[in-house]
């Protein structure tokens, strides 16, 4: 299966919305709107961690807990690589870095991201395997 076209739609219009962001210092001026993006960003890691995992060579998701493990897997990994980088910016620009219940808060929105995801394709499977 080629790559999705709605994983880049969805890649293009976080892209888009955090240049705004970055433009309108959003992430300052609106503190709740950090929440959002990370659930956007750990939902287009799993989304991308199940087309490469399985979707790419025409492989059948399998059972749920396998299908969510891979998805929280793709999620955190950039998620905690992601939460790595800031706290290194942070350090070097600011002199401290984020405090832990921010970044833990990150981490549990990339969690929600990729648990969605992973609910919508077992859905999605499971109605595409009903016969009515």
């Amino acid at each position: 299966m080629p790559f999705p076209i709605i994983l880049v739609i969805f890649l293009i219009a976080i892209a888009v919305v955090n240049a705004l962001a970055d433009v309108n210092h959003w992430y300052w001026t609106m503190k709740w709107f950090d929440t959002p993006m990370h659930i956007a960003g750990g939902a287009w890691l799993a989304g991308f961690g199940v087309w490469w995992q399985y979707f790419r060579r025409g492989v059948v998701a399998p059972g749920f807990l396998q299908l969510l493990g891979v998805c929280l897997v793709y999620a955190l990994s950039i998620g905690l690589l992601w939460e790595a980088y800031e706290a290194v910016v942070s350090f070097f620009t600011v002199g401290h870095m984020n405090e832990i219940p921010d970044t833990l808060g990150d981490l549990l929105f990339d969690i929600i991201g990729g648990t969605t995801v992973a609910i919508l394709v077992w859905n999605r499977a499971k109605l595409k395997t009903t016969k009515i």
